[in-house]
């Protein structure tokens, strides 16, 4: 069935969902896996709530004129940052360290944990939040599916992904046998990008979605 998108107001959490008249909260954090690797978001069903109270809906919804398109813009960080490897990679000697392998992995293996807690706690934020608002657990749950639409969107996503992914673990690779300060902190602005692509997973406009089968869960 038809379905419009919204977004919530500075919430990078949810979306508000009219399928007919009815209106839903699609809560796009509920998984960490999901958050870590979004192409999950069309494979598994997600969590909305019904809301009733169009008061709620009113107070939370993003106006209409400031909805951009992230996609282009998280595109567009993801290639300054290769950019600007290239651009200072005459430098790179200059930001060169002296530290052993051992060492270079238990930085990169940090550097991602925190990466991976500070991501989670945005998401954590923005469900509290939302929560100062409208309490989600009081409201009836769905599981509903969502199709990208247009498909293209799909590969784009995925195709983002894999690439900053792919870049992300090549960088930190090279870090690990060849260390430079330069190279680390592209490599952390490129995984802190790839660890927010879900953002755009479920974009503003129009698309189609399905209820899971008389269930009030989701995956």
């Amino acid at each position: 069935m038809n379905c419009k998108v919204n977004g919530v107001y500075k919430n990078l959490r949810y979306r508000i969902l009219t399928i007919g008249h009815q209106t839903y909260i699609l809560d796009v954090g509920s998984s960490k896996w999901k958050i870590v690797f979004p192409f999950l978001f069309w494979m598994f069903p997600n969590p909305a709530y019904k809301v009733e109270d169009q008061e709620i809906v009113e107070k939370i919804k993003t106006p209409e004129v400031a909805q951009a398109n992230t996609g282009g813009q998280g595109l567009l960080g993801g290639g300054i940052a290769i950019l600007i490897a290239n651009l200072l990679k005459p430098m790179t000697d200059f930001f060169d360290i002296q530290s052993s392998p051992f060492v270079n992995s238990m930085i990169v293996m940090i550097t991602v944990i925190l990466l991976l807690s500070f991501r989670f706690y945005i998401n954590y934020i923005s469900k509290k939040k939302l929560y100062q608002v409208v309490n989600l657990e009081s409201l009836e749950k769905h599981g509903i599916w969502i199709r990208p639409k247009p498909i293209k969107h799909f590969f784009f996503i995925t195709g983002m992904y894999l690439f900053f992914l792919a870049f992300t673990v090549l960088l930190f690779i090279a870090f690990i046998e060849f260390p430079n300060v330069m190279m680390f902190f592209i490599t952390v602005l490129v995984l802190f990008l790839t660890l927010f692509i879900s953002v755009i997973t479920f974009m503003v406009g129009n698309t189609t979605v399905k209820f899971k089968g008389g269930k009030k869960t989701a995956v």
